[in-house]
């Protein structure tokens, strides 16, 4: 679980790279890693996304991927 001042510092990050929508991730499997997953146009048109990877990197103290929602990547939960 993450704390209130972690989830408002990883949506400011996207917000930052220009996505507003929620942020959904990808079934946690491993506590170390976390798979955010967007809609094709909202990835399309992120800004800077290996910079924002290191980012949320540093925020959650994981392993972070960011991936564009397909059908590899269909099931998600609300990140929080």
């Amino acid at each position: 679980m993450f704390t209130a001042g972690q989830q408002a510092a990883v949506a400011n990050a996207f917000s930052q790279a220009g996505y507003h929508g929620p942020l959904m991730i990808a079934p946690v499997t491993s506590d170390d890693e976390r798979i955010f997953v967007l809609p094709p146009d909202a990835f399309g048109a992120l800004s800077g996304r290996p910079a924002l990877e290191q980012v949320l990197q540093e925020l959650l103290q994981r392993k972070v991927w960011i991936v564009q929602r397909s059908a590899s990547w269909r099931t998600t939960e609300p990140f929080c």
